[in-house]
Order: structure tokens, then sequence, then C-alpha cells
């Protein structure tokens, strides 16, 4: 049956192996590590680059260097035209414009003009009649032309050659040329701008007259010269009108209480119908009132005097009633008289408002037309004086056109030229940072390559599992055999408590003593056995298996010393050599291998015939390989073999099987399902970061527990 496993840490189904990638590449730590591994590499190429510049140094030929410095304005005649011309251009964007224009930086574009064919040949031609091996590559090869600093306007060209009158002569030229290009770049730009000038002038033109017929169809459609002054007119007659047209309406108003005033008073007796206005305001009706007021009194006399039948009285009645009479003709007189002035106010209002609604269409249909009039005017100004502008740069133009100033300035000439060979001490300095910047390229190429874990971090990282033990590095594990069991050791340290740190002398099998000096080694096993037993505090670790991924790991050192930390430690520990392609143990431990493990499988020997105790520890017991069986891993696949792993879990309290590399058989998957887990041993500098993964992907595949990992041969 299979054997209980208190504790495994199978490695997760979804478990890849971290690579540099997947972690964003070295850190730095793991970069000056690589850079201490490699420091004879990174040193050797320092040496040999400087090396190589200070020859250099010595073998090489001066040059000579020579330069020149010129001011470019490159603004052209056509853009200095249209940013002048206005309504192209709003007063900030021409002072914007301006600005612009007088600070102008150096681009590529002009670069790349000044050192092409078409600027150069004429200087290579002119050289060749000195130097008739020149050419235009060979020219622009040792040319520097750039500005002088960025966002300047002032560019330096500079020219290297051995010979420094050629360099004089080449500078000399090419400052002539670019002098004469920046001329002739000048002058096209004049008689682009000209042509650009005449080519608008005609459109202008036209469309000045355009307007100007425009404007005159305006003026005749309309009969006015000016609309605001017409508008003016307008304006003030409409008032006038107006008020006219209140004062009527006054006046009519008035008549008409006069009317009904005077309708009412008629009615009335003649005595108190005098009182109205327009009666009062009659003579005649005043002097016919005055009559009858005689009459009345007369009649009122001779009523007293005669009888109502008398003659006298009744003339004056008859007098009287004559005088009504006129009195009614004339107020019905008044009345038609007031009747008219009111037909007659209300027909002038009539026409007074005929009049001022004609001045009020006039007035609405005179702002349509000065609106017209006011944008055609603005328009044909605008033009007239786009117009003026270009006649005006024409005639500059043609002026500039005959003019031969140069725009561009020579602010420094070309320069004597001057040696330019870097000095030894310059180009030993160069040469060390070369070397060393390459040395360390060097060193990093061929670290990533050799693909080996060189420290406990970049394994952990890969790996993910834990680090159970640092084993350093001691001569005690070159020759596996311990002269002195840590039992011995532990009791020899306490002697004399821990005031006293000197070498102790312990007697060796010839009699001879020798100085205390295994406590680190064993000290270290002891942590690993401690770390191990950590891992399950509830359910003990009884057994597992040591193996490593490649071979010359130091797994069977591992297990042995382990064991022995064990055994020291008060457990009875069962070694069990179950590497049956190189079994080791017995070599190292210096013990018989006539029978072992494959004779207990093969049935021809029990476990108490063939376990050996260790002389060294009572509590360590060990169990040899035997002899190699022709198929090992049948041996260990065997039902025997499984009995056999049930068998000493009773006796012992920790059995350790110390099995082949991972990568090279498949015994050690055979032998850790019926284990507690595997401790993988592995060295490093030694240990392939590609073996690892490929071992750890077996692992997965297998779903075998690995407990962790103990490091050999640590230097400290």
């Amino acid at each position: 049956m299979k054997v209980e496993q208190p504790f495994q840490s199978p490695l997760p189904t979804n478990f890849v192996p971290q690579s540099e990638s997947s972690e964003g590449g070295l850190d730095l730590g793991q970069l000056v590590a690589s850079l201490r591994r490699k420091a004879l590499i990174i040193l050797g190429v320092a040496a040999a680059v400087t090396a190589a510049a200070g020859v250099k140094a010595f073998t090489d030929t001066p040059t000579y260097q020579g330069e020149f410095e010129v001011l470019v304005q490159p603004m052209s005649a056509e853009t200095a035209i249209i940013s002048s011309v206005p309504g192209t251009l709003t007063n900030e964007e021409k002072s914007s414009s301006n600005a612009n224009a007088s600070r102008v930086v150096v681009d590529t574009d002009l670069i790349k003009i000044l050192i092409s064919s078409r600027v150069l040949l004429p200087v290579v031609e002119q050289i060749q009649k000195q130097y008739p091996d020149m050419t235009y590559d060979l020219l622009v090869h040792d040319l520097v032309v750039a500005p002088l600093a960025k966002g300047s306007n002032i560019v330096q060209t500079t020219y290297n050659s051995p010979d420094p009158q050629k360099v004089q002569v080449v500078l000399d030229d090419i400052s002539k040329a670019y002098l004469s290009y920046s001329l002739q770049s000048r002058q096209a730009d004049i008689r682009r701008g000209l042509k650009f000038v005449e080519d608008k002038l005609p459109d202008l033109q036209q469309r000045v007259t355009l307007l100007q017929e425009r404007l005159q169809e305006l003026r005749q459609r309309n009969d006015l010269i000016d609309p605001e002054s017409r508008g003016a007119q307008l304006s003030s007659q409409v008032n006038t009108f107006t008020q006219q047209q209140l004062d009527a309406q006054i006046q009519l108003e008035q008549s008409r209480k006069q009317y009904a005033a005077l309708r009412s008073q008629l009615g009335q007796r003649p005595n108190e119908s005098a009182a109205s206005a327009a009666l009062s305001q009659n003579p005649r009706y005043q002097s016919l009132l005055k009559q009858l007021s005689d009459i009345d009194s007369q009649i009122a006399q001779a009523s007293t005097l005669y009888l109502e039948t008398s003659p006298d009285l009744k003339l004056l009645r008859e007098q009287r009633q004559n005088v009504l009479s006129l009195l009614g003709r004339e107020g019905q007189q008044t009345q038609r008289e007031v009747i008219d002035q009111m037909r007659s106010i209300e027909v002038r209002n009539q026409a007074l408002e005929r009049t001022i609604g004609n001045l009020n269409s006039g007035v609405n249909q005179l702002s349509g037309v000065s609106r017209d009039y006011a944008n055609i005017q603005r328009e044909l100004q605008i033009t007239t004086e786009n117009l003026n502008q270009f006649l005006s740069k024409r005639e500059a133009l043609q002026i500039d056109v005959a003019q031969r100033e140069v725009p561009w300035e020579l602010l420094t000439p070309p320069t004597q030229p001057i040696p330019t060979a870097t000095s030894l001490t310059n180009n030993l300095i160069l040469g060390a940072i070369l070397g060393l910047l390459l040395g360390t390229g060097v060193s990093l190429l061929i670290d990533k390559a050799t693909d080996v874990i060189y420290s406990p971090e970049e394994l952990k990282r890969i790996i993910k599992l834990p680090i159970l033990g640092t084993i350093p590095a001691s001569d005690e594990l070159d020759h596996l055999i311990p002269q002195v069991s840590p039992t011995a050791e532990l009791q020899e340290a306490s002697v004399g408590g821990s005031a006293s740190r000197q070498p102790s002398e312990e007697p060796n099998k010839n009699g001879k003593s020798r100085p205390y000096r295994a406590i680190p080694l064993f000290e270290a096993f002891r942590s690993l056995y401690a770390n191990v037993r950590l891992l399950s505090l509830d359910t003990p670790i009884r057994t597992l298996v040591i193996s490593s991924v490649s071979s010359g790991e130091g797994k069977s050192t591992v297990a042995a010393f382990l064991a022995q930390a064990a055994a020291a430690l008060g457990q009875r520990v069962l070694l069990v050599d179950a590497d049956l392609r190189q079994p080791r143990l017995h070599e190292y431990l210096n013990l018989e291998n006539t029978r072992g493990l494959t004779d207990i499988v093969s049935g021809s020997a029990s476990l108490s015939e063939v376990v050996q105790r260790s002389p060294l520890e009572p509590n360590l017991f060990i169990l040899t390989a035997g002899a190699i069986p022709p198929d090992p891993t049948r041996s260990l696949s065997s039902r025997k073999m499984k009995q056999l792993m049930e068998q000493v879990q009773d006796n012992y309290d920790l059995i350790i099987y110390d099995m082949p590399p991972l990568l090279e058989f498949a015994d050690v998957y055979l032998i850790a399902d019926q284990t507690n887990g595997i401790i993988l041993v592995t060295e490093l500098g030694k240990l392939r970061r590609s073996l690892v993964e490929q071992a750890f992907e077996q692992l997965k595949v297998a779903n075998t527990s690995v407990l962790g990992v103990v490091l050999q041969k640590v230097m400290t």
C-alpha cells in the first residue's frame, strides 16, 4: 500500500517556471552580480580597446579643420508682399509673421539644400582645378553643415582634411557659393514675388472697375448721390409732417367739441345760446341778439302801458319774431361753417397721413439701399487699397530686381585650419570608456548565452519553491566521509560551554588529534533538517527523496550529511542508496557494497542482513545499492520494493532515498510517489535555466511533490 504522506507541496497544474521575460528582464542586483562574475572579461575587453585607442592615437595622421559662420535671412519677397497687403492678415497675424521672419530658425530642409549637389557641384568644379581627385561625395563626406545652436539662424560649416591648404581652399569656395546661393535665391524670390504681383493686378483692377459700376448703377436706380444725406432729408420731412399731423388732429378734436357744443346750444333760448364760442365770435349774431334784447325791453315797457291787443304791442311782438327768425338762420349758418371747417381739417389730416406713409416707405427702402451702398463702398475701398499696395510693391520689386545686395551675412570668415588630431590622453579615456561599455555588453551576452543560474534569488524567482538549506563550500564536502561524527562534534563543542571558541583536539582513527573545524558544515545540515521538520508540524516528514536536476551537483553528499545530522539529533535514520545506475554512497562512507538494495528486491537477502550501521553515528543505518541490476527501473517499480518501503516505515524515524538525477532517468518518479516528497540539490554556477524548466515541467506532468531546494557549495 502507499505510504502516508503527511505533507506534500505538489507543483500546481498551471505551474510555469518564470523566465526573465516574464519578470520584466534582469533587475539591478542580478545585473551587478553578472558584471562581478565577468569582471575579468570586462577588464580584458576594456584593456584591449584602450590599447587599440592608444595605438590609433600614435599612428593617425593629423587632420586639419577650418570653419566659417553665415547668418541666414530666408524671408521670401512673396511672403513679405502677401503679409503686407491689407485684408490678407490681421494686425496681430502681421506682427507675428514679421517677428517670425526676423527670427528664422535653420531647419533640416535648408541644411539639405546647402549640402545638395545643386549648391556644391559648382564648388567641386572650382576645387578640381587645384585638386583633380575631388568629387562631390568626398567633399560631402568631410563637410559638416549644422546650425550653430538649437533655434539659431546661424549656419556653421566645418571641413576636415589632412591638407590645411585644401581646407582653406574648400572653405573659401563654399562660403562664396553659399553667399551666391543666397543672392540667387533672393533674386528668384523677388522674381516670383513680381510675377505674383503682376498676376494679381489684372484681377484687382477688374474688381475695382466692377465695384465702381455697381455703385453707379445703384445711385442711378435709386436717384441718389449719397444715401446718408438722402436719409437725413427724409427723416427731417417725416418729423415735420408728423408734427403737422399732430396739430391737425388737435384742431379737429377742438372743432368736433365746438360743433357738439353749438348743436346743443342752438336748441336753447337765444339769450342762452349766445354763450357758445362759435356764436359769440359771430358779429351778426351778436347784433341780432342786441336787437332782440332791445325789443324785449320795449315790450316789457309797453306791457305796462298798453293792453295786449294794443297795436303798438303787436308791432313789437312782430319785430321780435322777425329777429328770432334771423337769429335761427344765423345760427344755422354758423353751424354749417363749423362743419366745413371740420371737413377741411379731416382732409388735411388724411393728406398728411398719406404723405408720412410715403416718406416712411422711402426711409425703409433707403435702409436696404444704404446697406448695399456701404458694402459696395467698403469693398471698393479695400480693393482699391490692395490695388495701390500691389502697384507700389511692383515698383519696389522692379527696383529690387536690379539690385545685387547679398541677403546673407558672413559672420565669421573661413578660419585658419588647425590640427584636430585627438590627444593621447583623450584617446585613452575614450577607449577605456568604450572598452568598458563593450566589455559590459560582451559579458552580459556571454552570461545570457550560458543560461546558468548564479544566485538564490534568481533560482527562487524561477521555481517558486522554498530554499530549505544553504550548504557552504567546505573541504569536508570534497572527501565526503567525515573524520568525526556530528554527535562527537556537538559533545566536543559543549565541553567548556560557550565561553571558549578555541579549536579543540579530537583523536582520529590514527590516534592523532585534529582541530575542531567541522561545526559550520554540520550546523548547515542541522539547519537543513530543522527546516525540513518545520515543513509539517502536525505530522512529521518521515520519507523523502534526495535528487538533483542533473548529475554532479552533490546530491549524495547532501543525503549523507543530512542523514548524519538527523541521526545526531536523536532520530533513527535509514539512508538508502537507490541510485542503481551509479551508486556512490558506499564509496563516500567507506562501506562494503557486496550486498544491498538489489538483493532485497530480488529476494536473495533480507533487510536485517544487508543494512549497515554507521561507525560514527549509532542512530544512522545505511542500505547500500548492492550489485547493479540489468534493469534498475524494473527493480525500483517492483512489488518487493514497495513492500520494503512500507517495512522500513515501522523501524525508522526518517528514511532518505538517494536517487538518480531527474532529467537522466525516470527512477525518481517511481519512488517519490511513495514518499513525502523530493528535495532537489543544486549547485549555483552549474545549473542551467533550461534544465530547471525542463525538470519542473516533468514534475508538473507527474504531479510529484517537491519539498524544496538545497543549495550546494555556496561561497560565503
